[in-house]
């Protein structure tokens, strides 16, 4: 299965998301977003199949986040799938002008969860 990295500054999220993504057989890194240095250092250092990221994080918010994975010559190819408990259509152009794979609204449940990831995976 794939490797999928988790961005969120709610450690229940991620764990939440981590449990759903592992039954299905994925493996998976819980990113705690303490600063975008250290999660695009962990990107680069721990390769993941897909990056799963929060929008509203204080430390490190998803929008300077999904920008700088696409600046990076060894993660702008990475699928992500953007989360968020915010409907902002202005905001979900940009990221998707960006090349995101896809957006979830929270709360998630897991089956839809796991279906998306799957999805953006296989794209």
């Amino acid at each position: 299965m794939s490797r999928i990295a988790i961005v969120d500054d709610s450690r229940l999220v991620r764990a939440f998301a981590a449990g759903a993504l592992r039954a299905k057989g994925h493996e998976t890194v819980e990113v705690e977003p303490t600063s975008l240095f250290e999660v695009l250092q962990v990107l680069r250092e721990s390769p993941v199949d897909l990056l799963l990221v929060d929008f509203l994080m204080p430390e490190c918010p998803g929008e300077s986040l999904v920008r700088a994975v696409r600046e990076d010559a060894a993660l702008r190819d990475l699928p992500i799938l953007v989360v968020s408990a915010h409907r902002d259509d202005a905001l979900l152009q940009t990221m998707q002008q960006l090349g995101i794979s896809g957006f979830l609204l929270k709360p998630v449940d897991a089956a839809t969860l796991v279906a998306k990831v799957a999805e953006a995976i296989e794209a």
